[in-house]
């Protein structure tokens, strides 16, 4: 018989989950800035793409490089969420299918943002060895279109907690699915605290000294 629901409506359980992880932070925020000073200097391995582009901004260099943005155009509204089946087949297929589209939006939580940043960077123009401020819309549509399945996971993967208990393999692989989802979206919103707090020409020095989170490899 599935225990009772703690959370019942979407909102409670986004802001349950919003709190647990303000909460692992807060708990762990000394060993996590800790790992960051440690890590800040990231092992030179030859002059990638990203750090191409980044010395070009941070030099104010016009970048030669056109990028092709097709395919990245449809965002997913964040509250497109649909509603939680209410059996365990039902929500099994669910949280299979967002993994399905998780899969295909994303290679791997790194490799993901950087190549994100990369068409970012590549985006900035210059007038006058001045720079404008880029595209922002790149960063900002993939965090909607990562939240949106962030959103639609959690809900689901609740239900199925409900019905198998945190040591079933079911709610195991929801749950690693909602933890890929989270990190992913972590590491974009480090970048758009930089667009909103710190300015696009520190995103630049930031990545080129290592401390962007998912230079770090951090997971949620």
């Amino acid at each position: 018989m599935p225990r009772p629901s703690i959370h019942k409506t979407l909102e409670d359980k986004l802001q349950a989950s919003r709190e647990k992880n303000r909460r692992h932070y807060a708990k762990n925020r000394d060993r996590i800035l800790s790992r960051r000073r440690e890590l800040r200097v990231e092992k030179d391995t030859g002059p990638s793409d990203l750090r191409k582009a980044i010395a070009r901004a941070l030099h104010g260099h016009d970048s030669e490089d056109e990028l092709d943005m097709s395919g990245n155009s449809d965002v997913v509204e964040e509250n497109d969420v649909e509603i939680t089946p209410s059996d365990l087949p039902g929500c099994l297929l669910a949280m299979k299918r967002i993994k399905d589209d998780m899969v295909s939006l994303i290679d791997e939580p790194c490799a993901f943002t950087e190549a994100v940043l990369l068409q970012f960077v590549r985006s900035i123009t210059y007038t006058d060895d001045r720079a404008d401020n880029g595209d922002q819309t790149i960063v900002t549509n993939m965090v909607a279109k990562v939240r949106a399945l962030l959103n639609q996971a959690i809900p689901i993967q609740d239900e199925i907690h409900e019905y198998c208990g945190s040591l079933a393999a079911e709610y195991q692989a929801a749950n690693l699915v909602c933890r890929y989802l989270n990190t992913t979206l972590g590491y974009l919103e480090d970048i758009e605290y930089y667009f909103d707090m710190e300015g696009i020409s520190e995103i630049c020095v930031a990545h080129s000294m290592g401390e962007l989170m998912y230079q770090k490899g951090i997971r949620f």
